[in-house]
């Protein structure tokens, strides 16, 4: 196994790199640029596994070669080692009994913003806001910074993500409309946050590690993730410790998302000048989705096996606990899951047939002819299992006892009929969907308003949106029993979380008493000019009925001629949608409408 220098064993994110070149690059002025030029320190170590378990002489002959023989083949490698399991010896798959589940002491009252800040840490809020900061100091030196640039806070940062993600959530052509009375219902809330130049601002400005460290001579190598290893190392923490792994654990490949020049026809900026696109291999939750862990790699390292570059790290501080790990098709190998189960962790995968990592007269031993028939041969703790669905598949596992079968429904012929499906089968279709339940949720909402025209913006972004994703499920997972006020029939919808989360965190940013950028209509003028200490109250603002603006933003038609006096919105008449507009639990208690909702920018 590979190891980059300087990475310290820990909870923190597998990184592993290969040479990339010309993928931190930042152009600063229309003139001129600086293209930082990184390649990867090559070195190697040992994978140094737990002591192996106790295995009976036919388990060692499967996982050992003859040590008399330097040249033989594995075991594993011969045909004649894979055996009938009932003509071979039974092994003992231990239970998993370690504790599980969310790992934090956040209050029954605690809301979106105290989640995300549980994986989004305050301390790395912190460290993008001084990043952001030297970069927009390095490029005044370069006299290529805005003459109105002013230093950016750690409120400002929060707010900048917020804003972003209510752009995911409500996608519009230009950024500018986000803005517009006109073209956005939510403008209000934008303008409160902050102007719409000073967004810009900090959109091109914004960092979350030093680049200027990448550039060195030309006899040297460095590390390409370099800028990105402090911000690493705060969030693969907070990954780990919000929530313990479960038994079963699945490991698979995250796409980013693609550069917006390759989008519009420009790939050639991607492939010409040596660049590739990070690959993010994920260790999820099988059931809840949540990621525990990401592995980045830049490229592929020669020589070495695509599974043990990247599932070792992944699984670091599992040992000895028997957790399942069901791996991608594209990382699985007989060494890799020997290697695993030193380790006291079972793994399982799949494969399609005929696969070259078994002997071939294994794939000629028999056929499956009807729907349901299955075929198992055992090489010590490893079972290869062949079973007929819909067509041939196979699977490769060390988590599974032979046979077992249950059943499953079919359709044939306009009705249902029941199949035969061996538990191996069982356990990898019923646990291989961690990391799709993590993409799907990540692709439901992206984060819109930004510009992703580099590699490492996109990885910014990812690394944002995962954290929102995670958030999300630790709430569900920790409040399932008993919602919060705002969710609606107790049903967690990712889109609520984000338009509530986006809500809080642009409120961060807002200055008490401070008006929106430009006037808008309905009285948005007048609304600027108001004394600070205004307070929001609700009464009748309109002699006609209006569609109440946060019904408006669930899609539900509900008119009013009532609302808030300083924000010139229409809401129904209920307390409800007057708390949840100004981002409040909707039974609140504390306060009457007519008192102010500043103090939620506590939370900030």
């Amino acid at each position: 196994m590979s190891r980059l220098a300087g990475v310290t064993p820990g909870p923190l994110l597998a990184l592993d790199a290969s040479v990339v070149r010309g993928c931190l690059y930042q152009p600063l002025n229309s003139g001129t640029g600086i293209l930082f030029a990184v390649s990867v320190a090559h070195s190697s170590d040992q994978v140094e596994g737990a002591a192996p378990p106790t295995h009976n002489a036919e388990q060692r002959s499967a996982e050992e070669p003859d040590q008399n023989q330097v040249s033989a083949e594995p075991a594993w490698k011969l045909a004649e080692s894979w055996k009938r399991p009932e003509e071979s010896s039974r092994t003992a798959i231990l239970s998993f009994t370690q504790p599980s589940g969310p790992n934090h002491f956040l209050s029954k009252n605690s809301d979106a913003i105290d989640f995300f800040s549980l994986l989004f840490p305050p301390a790395l809020v912190e460290l993008i806001a001084k990043e952001t900061n030297a970069h927009a100091k390095a490029c005044r030196l370069l006299g290529c910074c805005p003459p109105d640039w002013v230093p950016v806070t750690g409120r400002e940062v929060k707010g900048f993500l917020g804003l972003v993600i209510l752009m995911g959530v409500h996608n519009l052509p230009d950024p500018a409309h986000y803005w517009s009375f006109n073209h956005f219902d939510n403008s209000y809330t934008f303008h409160r946050a902050m102007p719409l130049r000073r967004f810009q601002q900090i959109a091109a400005h914004l960092r979350m590690g030093s680049f200027v460290g990448e550039l060195h001579g030309p006899g040297r190598s460095t590390d390409p993730l370099q800028a990105f290893r402090p911000m690493l190392g705060l969030l693969g923490s907070a990954m780990w410790d919000a929530y313990r792994p479960n038994c079963c654990l699945a490991v698979d490949r995250a796409l980013l998302p693609t550069l917006e020049d390759e989008e519009r026809g420009g790939g050639e900026r991607g492939g010409s000048g040596g660049s590739a696109q990070p690959q993010v291999w994920l260790l999820c939750d099988s059931k809840s989705g949540y990621c525990h862990r990401l592995s980045i790699q830049l490229g592929r390292r020669r020589g070495l096996d695509l599974g043990f570059s990247v599932v070792p790290e992944l699984v670091r501080d599992l040992d000895n606990k028997h957790h399942q790990l069901f791996l991608a098709n594209s990382l699985a190998s007989i060494p890799l899951m020997q290697m695993l189960l030193k380790q006291n962790i079972y793994a399982c995968s799949s494969f399609p047939p005929p696969s070259p990592i078994l002997p071939r007269p294994l794939w000629d031993d028999g056929e499956l002819h009807n729907p349901g028939d299955f075929l198992q041969r055992q090489c010590g703790p490893l079972l290869v299992t062949r079973w007929r669905d819909t067509k041939e598949m196979g699977c490769l596992s060390t988590n599974a006892a032979p046979g077992q079968p249950d059943a499953v429904w079919r359709s044939k012929a306009g009705g249902l009929v029941t199949i035969e499906r061996p538990m191996a089968f069982r356990l990898l279709q019923e646990n291989m969907r961690g990391v799709d339940i993590c993409k799907q949720l990540l692709a439901c909402n992206p984060l819109g308003g930004v510009p992703q025209d580099r590699h490492w913006r996109n990885l910014f972004w990812f690394l944002v949106n995962l954290s929102v994703v995670n958030a999300f499920i630790v709430l569900r997972e920790s409040r399932k029993d008993n919602p919060p006020a705002w969710v609606q029939d107790g049903l967690f919808s990712q889109l609520a979380f984000r338009r509530r989360l986006g809500n809080q965190l642009a409120r961060c940013a807002q200055r008490h008493g401070e008006g929106p950028e430009s006037p808008g209509p309905r009285g948005a003028r007048a609304a600027a000019e108001e004394p600070v200490q205004q307070r929001h109250k609700m009464a009748k603002i309109s002699s006609i009925s209006k569609r109440c603006r946060n019904c408006n933003m669930k899609n539900l038609r509900h008119e009013s001629v009532y609302g808030c006096t300083v924000c010139d919105a229409n809401l129904c008449k209920r307390p409800s949608c007057f708390w949840e507009f100004h981002g409040l639990p909707p039974l609140h208690r504390g306060e009457s409408p007519a008192s102010s909702t500043g103090s939620d920018r506590s939370k900030c």
